[in-house]
């Protein structure tokens, strides 16, 4: 069985990312493990009481939040302790099969909230597994439409193959979503292209593809995204990209995590 790992800090941001977490665990009938990353610190109490008390605290934040949803069988809680938050998370899930590592995505003013966002950001930087940002106001729904922000480049069968599960499993429509400068006849020979490629690899009959003419792709699809609102969002990073263009492909993801009214799955270069 695949797990979903919670990761939080208590923050207000992170309280929509639990309750997201706790329904896709029933839904995809995953484990869900709570993680918590506190810092290592000199105190009078042993690390092992430290320890208990921050399980206590993870236990009653999720049956806080939760409510009447909280079951504390299908949550396992577990703190770590460390000076870099990302790290620890990525040490954690090491030897684990992890389906995806769901957070909280930036969007506040509050230390406590930027400190979130920021380590989301470089969660999505680092991380070899599925990365989800929750936007802190969203309430969750079963994810019905995917909106796949492609660039119609052939290593993305990669992972729109990664994809088919998750999509299967919810019975969700895939919109690949394609944002090009390129004239129209031009584009739709791309476009036909690539539609040939997925047809010959994956079986999926449920994808549907668009192309918006633009010179801008992030404010485009900002736009697009802000407009439709769609219950997920896939940007993917590219692992045959070299270290510049990996750099802008990754802030982008990054801004639109912050900015995203939609959940954001990210899968890693390395997939």
């Amino acid at each position: 069985m695949k797990k979903i790992i919670y990761a939080t800090d208590f923050s207000n941001n992170s309280v929509a990312a639990l309750q997201y977490a706790a329904e896709m665990a029933r839904v995809m009938e995953d484990d869900l493990i709570a993680l918590h990353v506190y810092p290592a610190h000199e105190a009078d109490k042993p690390k092992s009481e430290i320890l208990r008390d921050q399980q206590k605290e993870l236990q009653d934040f999720c049956k806080i939040h939760l409510k009447e949803n909280y079951q504390p069988h299908t949550i396992s809680p577990a703190a770590v302790s460390g000076s870099n938050v990302a790290e620890e998370i990525l040490k954690f899930t090491k030897d684990l099969q992890v389906r995806m590592i769901i957070m909280g995505a930036c969007g506040a003013s509050k230390i406590k909230d930027t400190l979130l966002g920021t380590t989301t950001g470089e969660m999505i930087g680092k991380s070899s597994l599925p990365v989800l940002a929750v936007p802190p106001q969203y309430k969750y729904r079963q994810p019905k439409n995917i909106f796949f922000a492609s660039t119609l480049d052939k290593v993305e069968l990669i992972y729109l193959k990664e994809l088919i599960p998750l999509a299967r499993s919810l019975n969700a429509s895939i919109e690949i979503v394609h944002v090009t400068h390129l004239e129209e006849k031009d584009a739709l020979i791309n476009l036909e292209t690539f539609q040939k490629k997925v047809a010959k690899e994956i079986t999926y009959s449920n994808i549907n593809y668009r192309t918006l003419y633009s010179f801008e792709v992030f404010d485009t699809l900002k736009k697009a995204i802000e407009k439709e609102q769609p219950d997920l969002v896939l940007m993917p990073e590219k692992k045959d990209l070299n270290i510049f263009k990996r750099g802008i492909v990754r802030d982008r993801i990054k801004r639109m995590q912050s900015c995203s009214p939609s959940p954001l799955l990210t899968f890693p270069a390395s997939v």
